[in-house]
């Protein structure tokens, strides 16, 4: 499981009945899954042959197969045009805004015809897509106390925690599920990133053990031990996986996993020939211009800056021509972190914020936290640069939206824009506290770093520093902090050691 595509997997693990509430193909994930009809949540649907695309739909998630999965909801929804689980599950899978929003609004309009269950799962999903965090998370309480012995339910409800990144509270989500379903090998794949977020690789290679062996035939279970490798440094390791993933299918499309861990390991020029290779099977526009972007980082992490605002420039054009905001805004708020001139840093930005402005269709959440995002490089330059004006300002919008906002993007974004002001103000204690909220992001975390070092915590200093020079998460913010500060920071080691 990619880290990215998350939104793709939300829904990895609900259970199905037949229609109308009677018990369905609960035996088809679990061989521990024989329950009482009450213990697990129902669908709706007046289609047997709906309910047969369902099912395999969740199959296809279950196993990461994002692709097969869009078509057998879609088919679903054609057998069934109020069928409100596929259309809300297909709504948080689908790349497309126009089709995230058509569906979203079908499976609202149709929560009133359908179980308690079913009306909590859409309140929830599709709460989490409109930016209603608080309400979806009374859903997601909601249904998971309705079922509490649904392995599924408490599977989902973990997973949406790994997003979260709630890994404490999101192990013992998962922990639990796993005792409901043994062998149930989506909730190891999750439960191994939630050990690994949490830093404990020993039990996190474990589950990934049991994950493989439960499925050898699978192309996921690899994929996922190459990321959570990866993540703990063991690069050849994690291409080993990769490549077993490729090997026993060669279009689950685990290139973009060996193009990831080439890029972490400094290797660019390969890691873009994988990267290629990996848009070759990107079955959706969406993932092929995020695919582009991961791409085109691969430039700044070379410092050929020249050539990373040509190829970051080629993707925003791509996104604005396939009408996808989000990754235009994306692509020119890596251009407004990386460019040296503080002037274009703001034209990027600006660039973003009218990428967002525009009529294409971006759910509100995401529409929202990209905006939080675009505001946060804007204060964080504008510090660096003493203009402590423009950062006042984006410091103030930030802290007008967090008052207002259930996202926890959001949030964080206003404590790393005020620790980056406050920073340049030399409020060293003030900084620490702001910054200490947003200590798992590459770009807080390095100033958090420089606000340790000036006031003076040098253990603390020490101790993050080395968290960060080891971050081996391929985002665009590790690319523009992890490898410089790393050769920064393993230089000023040796000279103090």
């Amino acid at each position: 499981m990619r880290l990215h595509g998350w939104m793709s997997l939300l829904a990895l693990g609900l259970v199905l009945s037949s229609a109308e509430d009677t018990p369905g193909f609960a035996q088809s994930a679990s061989p521990t899954s024989a329950r009482k009809t009450a213990a697990i949540l129902p669908i709706t649907t007046s289609s047997a042959k709906g309910r047969t695309q369902f099912a395999q739909a969740v199959l296809d998630l279950e196993n990461v197969r994002e692709a097969e999965a869009l078509q057998n909801l879609r088919a679903a929804i054609k057998s069934d045009g109020s069928f409100a689980q596929a259309l809300i599950l297909l709504s948080h899978l689908s790349s497309d805004p126009e089709e995230q929003l058509r569906t979203r609004t079908q499976a609202r309009a149709l929560a009133a015809r359908v179980t308690r269950g079913e009306r909590l799962l859409i309140s929830w999903l599709a709460g989490a897509q409109e930016g209603k965090d608080l309400p979806a998370i009374a859903a997601m309480n909601d249904l998971m106390a309705a079922y509490p012995q649904d392995h599924r339910v408490a599977f989902l409800a973990g997973r949406w925690l790994v997003h979260k990144e709630r890994y404490s509270l999101a192990t013992t989500v998962l922990e639990r599920a796993l005792r409901l379903a043994p062998d149930y090998p989506a909730v190891l794949n999750q439960l191994g990133y939630a050990y690994a977020f949490n830093g404990n690789f020993a039990k996190a290679f474990s589950a990934m053990d049991r994950y493989v062996a439960l499925q050898p035939d699978q192309p996921n279970p690899h994929d996922s031990y190459g990321e959570l490798l990866r993540l703990a440094g063991r690069f050849e390791d994690a291409i080993q996986q990769y490549r077993a993933s490729i090997q026993i299918d060669p279009n689950f499309g685990s290139e973009l996993g060996v193009a990831d861990t080439y890029t972490v390991m400094g290797k660019q020029a390969e890691a873009r020939d994988e990267y290629e290779r990996a848009i070759v099977f990107a079955g959706v526009p969406g993932t092929k211009v995020a695919y582009e972007l991961q791409s085109a980082v691969t430039w700044i992490r070379e410092n050929n800056l020249k050539q990373a605002t040509r190829a970051l420039n080629n993707v925003a054009k791509h996104a604005h021509q396939q009408g996808l905001a989000f990754w235009e805004a994306e692509s020119y708020r890596v251009l407004a972190a990386c460019d040296p001139d503080y002037k274009n840093a703001g034209k990027w930005v600006q660039s973003g914020l009218n990428a967002l402005q525009e009529a294409h269709p971006l759910s509100p959440s995401d529409r929202e936290e990209e905006h939080a995002r675009l505001l946060r490089i804007q204060a964080i330059r504008a510090a660096q640069a003493g203009d402590r004006d423009t950062a006042g300002t984006a410091v103030e919008q930030l802290q007008t939206m967090s008052a207002s906002s259930q996202s926890q993007v959001v949030q964080l974004a206003a404590h790393s824009a005020q620790g980056a002001l406050l920073l340049a103000e030399q409020q060293y204690p003030e900084a620490i506290a702001q910054l200490e909220e947003d200590a798992s992001d590459p770009l807080s975390m390095r100033l958090l770093w420089q606000a340790y070092s000036r006031a003076g915590h040098s253990e603390k200093a020490t101790a993050l520093g080395e968290k960060l020079a080891a971050w081996y998460i391929p985002t665009a913010d590790q690319a523009l902090v992890v490898p410089q500060f790393h050769t920064q920071f393993v230089s000023e080691n040796q000279k103090h050691p």
